[in-house]
């Protein structure tokens, strides 16, 4: 018989407070024994550091685009090219003589799964729509109003922050602010022929 044989397979019917409760009484019989250091692995040790602690559930990563394109849209909404905002998104990318098909558009739940997925495009520009694809790309707290209209050299990236689509739909004001952006999008890096 190994050690093995007599631990019981879990079923459906095992809740976690069996397992709390198992466990409970496994630690109090170790220290009827006088062992009251227990050695735990690191993994445990963050699990318990985190217990209790609300889980935020990880936003999924999505992208739409060939892998090959020359512009990367980072949209911090993630409506893509969707409703109203996608509509007026379109429009910038005819003007800027861009097809539709040849940007990928990617959300920006967090920076490294932004950031694996540039590794994997390549692009020669990113383009970061709203505050939230802002903050997530640069890493700089500030709204967009504070920080655009100038490229910043991220991961050896070159980013132009820029607002959201559905702001210029709240404040057509702000469509000649952004045309300036794509403007330098063009000139700069060449995007345009």
């Amino acid at each position: 018989m190994t050690p093995l044989d007599n631990i019981p397979f879990l079923t459906s019917s095992v809740t976690l407070l069996d397992i709390i409760d198992d466990l409970s009484g496994y630690l109090r019989c170790q220290k009827q024994m006088g062992l009251t250091r227990v050695p735990l692995s690191p993994r445990s040790l963050e699990i318990l550091a985190a217990w209790g602690r609300p889980v935020v559930p990880r936003k999924p990563f999505r992208h739409a685009g060939p892998a090959s394109a020359n512009v990367v849209l980072v949209d911090g909404a993630g409506t893509f090219f969707m409703g109203e905002p996608g509509a007026l998104l379109k429009k910038i990318l005819a003007a800027m003589k861009l097809a539709e098909d040849k940007v990928c558009v990617c959300n920006a739940p967090d920076a490294e799964q932004v950031f694996a997925f540039l590794q994997s495009v390549q692009p020669v520009v990113v383009i970061a729509l709203g505050d939230a694809a802002a903050r997530t790309v640069t890493g700089i707290q500030k709204p967009v109003a504070a920080i655009r209209g100038k490229f910043f050299d991220i991961r050896g990236f070159s980013v132009m922050p820029t607002f959201h689509p559905s702001q210029l739909l709240k404040d057509p004001g702000l469509k000649r602010p952004v045309w300036e952006d794509m403007q330098q999008v063009m000139q700069i890096h060449g995007i345009v022929s």
